[in-house]
């Protein structure tokens, strides 16, 4: 099994890369600017009867007025931030879709063995208009050292199915190993969007102890 560790370098930065989610992609390419409304898409060139069955194959269920949560104020709505580790040990699962839930993970730390293979799953759900370049930042950091990964989760329209995706997605991180790695670390994840608005900020704290 593929997996990369993490070291934590002075000033370093790193990018991760996944495949961008674009739903049956067929070459279109979504503006970098936010299309505010699902209507607005579905009413241009309405009378070139192959290219609205493209847009209502693109748009999924958003074509048929399935906007979500169309009361809901948030357009991205993180539901579920989960640690999974590779040795199949119980997940860490902290609901998010609260304040309550978010100053639960705040305050409480999840704790992993150095060495420990695992990866982070989020989900999420998009309400009313579409979300062109969603990414998916994260910052760890221990005294003068930090590590920064971006990740780009690519467009969405709304709907009422929550999505999911895995960090990394097609490896495992490892825990570092070591006496000098072991102890608390500070993070914080970001949802950001091509349109540079972010959907959610939320810290998080974990502890890496001895095997």
């Amino acid at each position: 099994m593929e997996c990369r560790t993490i070291h934590m370098t002075k000033d370093c930065t790193t990018t991760g890369e996944v495949e961008p989610h674009t739903p049956n992609n067929m070459g279109y390419k979504m503006s970098d600017q936010a299309i505010a409304s699902v209507g607005d898409l579905l009413e241009k060139d309405k009378h070139d009867s192959s290219l609205q069955r493209y847009k209502a194959n693109l748009l999924g269920t958003a074509a048929q007025g399935d906007l979500g949560d169309i009361h809901e104020c948030r357009r991205v709505v993180v539901k579920q931030f989960k640690v999974v580790f590779e040795d199949n040990r119980h997940d860490i699962t902290y609901d998010l879709d609260s304040e309550e839930g978010i100053q639960h993970l705040r305050d409480t730390p999840f704790v992993m063995e150095e060495g420990a293979k695992y990866k982070f799953a989020v989900f999420f759900r998009v309400n009313r208009e579409i979300v062109s370049g969603l990414r998916f930042r994260n910052k760890v950091r221990r005294h003068v050292f930090s590590v920064s990964e971006e990740v780009v989760l690519g467009s969405y329209a709304p709907q009422s199915t929550t999505h999911e995706f895995l960090f990394p997605r097609h490896e495992w991180a490892e825990a570092p190993s070591g006496l000098m790695y072991r102890g608390t670390y500070q993070a914080e994840c970001k949802f950001i969007d091509s349109d540079n608005v972010e959907h959610l900020r939320f810290p998080y704290s974990f502890v890496i102890k001895k095997a």
